[in-house]
C-alpha cells in the first residue's frame, strides 16, 4: 500500500490557497459578493495573473458629484462625504487575480485596494508551484527512451 505524503500549503490568504498539488479560491468574488468555492488541481492551471481595476469613467464623476454634494447641509453634505469616500476606492484601485484553468476558462476574483499584497503573493506563489509542477525538456526526454 502505498504511502502518500501529506499536502503542503505554501499560502492560504484572502484569495485562496496554494498548495503543493491544487488551488483553492472563490470564483466570481468580488467586493460585496462571496463568489463560489473551486478547488482545481495545479495541473490543470495554464496561467494565473494580477490586474489592477480601476474604473475611471465612475470614480471620476462620482468624485466630482461628491463634491458638489459636500458643499450643501446636512444630508447632502453625509451623502457627499460617501461619494467622495466610494470615489476614492474605486480610483485607488482593486486587485483582480484571473486563473486560466484547462477546460474552464478564465477565472476572476477581486479584492479590496488594501489586498494588493495578498493578491501579489497568491500570484507569485501559484507561478512558482506552475514553474515547479512543469516538466523540464531533459526529463521528457529521459522518459521517452
Amino acid at each position: 500500500m502505498p504511502e502518500y505524503a501529506a499536502e503542503v500549503i505554501h499560502v492560504a490568504n484572502a484569495f485562496g490557497t496554494v498548495t503543493d498539488r491544487r488551488i483553492v479560491y472563490f470564483r466570481s468574488k468580488g467586493w460585496f459578493s462571496g463568489g463560489s468555492k473551486e478547488v482545481i488541481p495545479l495541473q490543470r492551471v495554464a496561467s494565473v495573473r494580477l490586474e489592477i481595476s480601476r474604473p475611471f469613467l465612475l470614480g471620476v464623476p462620482l468624485l466630482l458629484l461628491g463634491v458638489t454634494l459636500l458643499i450643501g447641509n446636512g444630508v447632502l453634505a453625509i451623502t457627499g462625504g460617501a461619494a467622495i469616500a466610494f470615489a476614492l476606492l474605486l480610483l485607488w484601485g482593486s486587485p483582480m487575480v484571473v486563473v486560466n484553468a484547462a477546460a474552464r476558462g478564465l477565472n476572476k476574483e477581486k479584492g479590496w485596494p488594501w489586498q494588493k499584497s495578498e493578491a501579489e503573493a497568491f500570484v507569485e506563489t501559484l507561478r512558482e508551484g506552475l514553474l515547479h509542477n512543469k516538466k523540464s525538456p531533459e526529463s521528457v526526454a529521459s522518459a521517452m527512451k
